[in-house]
């Protein structure tokens, strides 16, 4: 892709287990010229740190609503803006319904709330999380309102079974970015 460095990926990490993975998923995108820019919720940093997202990237990592960028801009608008597409990976049961309720208390939701750009979610959870009705109905109606999936793989799970609801594999997410961004 050309003139990728002038691109700006923001990474939505939130606290799944496969949250370690978005860090494999950074070398991806850089490696195809993006910049990355990590907004990660607070209970996501249970499983990945801000040193380690920092080191990758070359980016300070955002974790809350009030880290005031330089401009004095309201940091969830400076991201939002700055940002040629959002991918939330691994996307939570609890924050896709969040997002389908139009709740935004954080600063990775409301940068979605306030973005322009495409967002894509990549789901990850327990099988049966995925399966329930409810979750399905936040989904589609998220797809309904413009967002877009990768759908999840059967794999293994943190539950120690096999199951619907491992995340999907990286390159598929990143294909999807590449996809995304062309359109």
């Amino acid at each position: 892709m050309n003139n990728c460095k002038k691109i700006t990926i923001t990474l939505g990490i939130t606290a799944g287990i496969a949250a370690y993975k978005a860090c494999d998923l950074i070398g991806i995108l850089k490696k195809k010229g993006f910049n990355v820019v990590c907004a990660v919720t607070r209970d996501a940093l249970n499983f990945v740190t801000p040193l380690t997202l920092e080191t990758l990237t070359g980016e300070k990592v955002i974790t809350d609503m009030f880290s005031m960028p330089e401009k004095r801009e309201p940091c969830h608008i400076s991201l939002a803006e700055k940002s040629s597409l959002i991918a939330v990976v691994p996307a939570t049961a609890d924050f896709i319904g969040k997002i389908a309720s139009g709740l935004c208390d954080d600063i990775l939701s409301c940068s979605i709330f306030a973005a322009s750009c495409p967002v894509i979610f990549a789901p990850a959870m327990n099988d049966k999380m995925y399966a329930n009705p409810i979750i399905q109905e936040k989904i589609n109606y998220l797809r309904l309102k413009g967002y877009d999936f990768v759908e999840p793989v059967e794999g293994h799970l943190a539950c120690n079974r096999i199951g619907m609801g491992h995340l999907a594999p990286l390159e598929t997410i990143a294909a999807r970015i590449e996809e995304r961004l062309k359109q």
